[in-house]
């Protein structure tokens, strides 16, 4: 199918047509959806990858059209938005530092006997990703990939060559490594590989739900540094989880009546909960180390909101799962939301800020993510909203010829709050229907991913 024809099928006249999905006045049809799953194939043709499909298309619609209302993609909103949760877990770094750090020491003979004993190891990774979407084709050409990437080792290749070819951005970055870990805290599989290996040792080819990995575990010698800093961040969190116990206890913490019951609600229905006041919990001020000086912190609460802001960053199925979850599971769910935001008042609370350093490197952050989409979408261009940049990027990214590279959660979802917006699921199925039909009309014999 050629791009005029995609192109005509996406923004014709839709009035007489199924729609997919809808952003204000921007529409995906059954059709131009159809036209996308015979480009992108192999492509499993089943709704929750079909699904997913529309929901990026949704993304880019709204991003193009909140940019040409007005809004600022790079001003104080839409930066706090993108570096939210990132800023969260830095001031909750810092402050447990600043709170626990002279308490927790560690020698560095114990780094050593630690490492040696091996019931804590660090481990590195090289991911070939598959998913739902994955089909079967694709998935067949990850295998052979992540064999050919462990026979270059095996044949005298580097580590870090083989890491380059990692699809798994974040610890690509920091050469492969996936993090410092105890028995039970990886996937059942890649567990048990991890804590078989001697260090210097390479696993063979593991799959996990995410897709294919190769497990390296590093030696002392390779890592010592390193692994002696990730030991006492970790020996850090154990101490604050026992400090969480005791602060709840002193400060009064308590969950609210039914906050159980509104959690589920929430993570089912995320968007309309985002700007929730409504308590989950609630708080006693401290006096002492919770104010400068000693001088009094204020009560808080933990907000249906503020839940559902960190509810934005889990996987959809996570969510689903909390939201079928026992209420006992979900009670714990809230206290651990709490205690952290209880943290993160009482730092604020102290007149504590980030080092400027920090802050730099996340509006950086976000500065790279908006000159990306300003490109892609042609968001700055004489006929910015572009309809046309958004069915190019589209087809770009269903021919495997671009990236599909989703917006930062939380800003996605304000510039999805602030658009019309939908997804019919009946309309989805529709157009796998077409894509199949178009298939065996072009001989292509159904969905190869099937």
């Amino acid at each position: 199918m050629g791009a005029a024809l995609l192109w005509a099928a996406g923004c014709g006249d839709v009035a007489r047509r199924g729609i997919v999905a809808r952003a204000d006045d921007w529409t995906l049809t059954e059709d131009r959806l159809a036209e996308l799953l015979v480009l992108a194939q192999p492509y499993p043709l089943d709704s929750a990858a079909v699904h997913q499909l529309a929901t990026y298309w949704l993304g880019g619609a709204a991003l193009s059209l909140r940019a040409a209302a007005g809004d600022s993609l790079d001003g104080p909103e839409a930066v706090a938005a993108s570096t939210w949760l990132a800023r969260r877990e830095a001031v909750l770094s810092e402050d447990r530092l600043e709170r626990l750090g002279d308490a927790v020491t560690l020698e560095w003979a114990d780094v050593g006997s630690t490492f040696r004993e091996g019931s804590i190891r660090l481990i590195a990774h090289v991911l070939r990703r598959v998913g739902p979407e994955t089909s079967s084709s694709e998935r067949l050409l990850q295998q052979r990939t992540a064999e050919r990437l462990l026979s270059t080792l095996v044949e005298g290749g580097s580590w870090d060559q083989i890491v380059a070819e990692s699809q798994d951005d974040e610890s690509r970055q920091a050469g492969g490594l996936l993090g410092l870990f105890g028995r039970g805290e990886l996937p059942s599989t890649l567990d048990r590989t991890a804590f078989s290996l001697e260090p210097g040792q390479v696993s063979g080819v593991i799959q996990s739900s995410l897709g294919y990995h190769i497990l390296y575990r590093p030696r002392f010698e390779e890592v010592s540094s390193l692994f002696g800093s990730r030991l006492r961040d970790r020996r850090l969190a154990e101490a604050d989880l026992a400090a969480g116990e005791r602060d709840r206890a002193a400060r009064g913490f308590a969950v609210t009546p039914s906050a159980e019951v509104v959690v589920g609600t929430v993570a089912a229905n995320l968007a309309e909960w985002l700007d929730s006041e409504q308590p989950l919990a609630t708080w006693d001020g401290a006096s002492g180390p919770g104010g400068e000086g000693g001088s009094p912190s204020a009560g808080g609460s933990l907000t249906a909101g503020t839940a559902a802001r960190y509810l934005v960053f889990l996987p959809e199925q996570s969510r689903s799962d909390l939201a079928d979850a026992a209420p006992q599971d979900r009670t714990g769910f809230i206290t651990d939301l709490g205690t952290r935001e209880m943290r993160v008042a009482d730092w604020a609370e102290r007149g504590r800020a980030l080092d400027p350093t920090i802050e730099e490197s996340f509006v950086l952050a976000h500065a790279d993510e908006i000159e990306f989409w300003t490109q892609i979408l042609e968001l700055d261009g004489p006929e910015a909203p572009s309809r046309s940049a958004l069915a190019r990027h589209m087809e770009l990214v269903v021919s495997r010829r671009a990236e599909a590279r989703s917006l930062p959660p939380l800003l996605e979802a304000l510039l999805l709050g602030r658009t019309d917006t939908r997804v019919q699921g009946r309309s989805v199925l529709a157009a796998i229907v077409r894509a199949r039909t178009l298939l065996r009309e072009a001989g292509g014999g159904g969905d190869p991913g099937a």
